[in-house]
């Protein structure tokens, strides 16, 4: 039985680790050529070993510099043909309070959270048009907000303001490209354990913040798999537009 992407190009971007390597990772299983991005060669040439030099393709690249994107989607399409599906997943934060954090800092977050997104899917669509009605009809463009776009996580302002700004990024790009027949969507994750998290959610201030939550728990990399599959499918064929927000009721503490 053929997999719910199976036939697809799909390129993740922070694919090193955590969601990214999970999202690459059940997108190759379903049976969708899988281009990974991150900046960290050696992990990504470790997920390639382990999904198979068949299946996917490591690409090192920083996504806030726009040549460097050119060139991941031009090894992209030289290894499997036009990406039809990208999953915008790199991204960052920094726990400060706004009064002692600079302006450097801001700007950094805000360029990998919402620049680097816009540059990054402003690429694939170009591709996508290029290559004509019937490829750019396939087009599926899901951005990776969260749940802080939503609600106010103490101490992260600046990476609030980037996740809200990148759900309405998605909208808009939606809006404009909805004739080429792309669909641009968002998902929007609570907290998930990942490497990067679990020493602070197993932590004093992890464990006082988690007693928020109304069932007391964060979830794992694989709480967000079926959300993905259904908006990287054909069975997401008129959505678009949308942020779906998968974060077991965390947001409503």
């Amino acid at each position: 039985m053929a997999g719910r992407v199976a036939g697809r190009v799909a390129l993740v971007t922070g694919a090193s680790s955590g969601l990214g390597r999970q999202f690459a990772k059940v997108l190759a299983a379903e049976g969708a050529k899988v281009v990974v991005a991150a900046r960290r060669k050696e992990r990504l040439d470790d997920l390639v070993a382990e999904l198979g030099s068949d299946t996917a393709l490591a690409v090192q690249c920083d996504v806030t510099d726009e040549a460097a994107v050119v060139a991941m989607f031009d090894a992209a399409e030289a290894r499997f043909g036009v990406v039809d599906t990208v999953i915008n997943n790199a991204g960052m934060t920094h726990e400060k309070n706004a009064l002692t954090q600079d302006i450097a800092e801001f700007r950094k977050i805000m360029d990998l959270n919402v620049t680097s997104v816009w540059c990054v899917a402003r690429e694939a669509a170009r591709r996508l048009v290029k290559a004509g009605a019937e490829i750019s009809a396939r087009g599926r463009i899901v951005n990776i907000a969260s749940m802080a776009g939503r609600i106010i996580i103490p101490n992260v302002s600046a990476y609030n303001a980037s996740k809200a700004a990148c759900a309405h990024l998605t909208r808009s790009l939606a809006r404009e490209w909805a004739r080429y027949g792309i669909n641009v969507n968002g998902l929007s994750p609570g907290y998930v354990e990942t490497e990067l998290t679990s020493d602070w959610l197993k932590g004093e201030g992890g464990q006082k913040y988690l007693q928020k939550f109304p069932r007391r728990r964060v979830m794992d990399e694989q709480s967000l798999d079926e959300a993905l599959l259904f908006l990287c499918s054909d069975a997401a064929k008129f959505v678009t537009g949308t942020d779906v927000l998968v974060d077991d009721a965390q947001s409503m503490g």
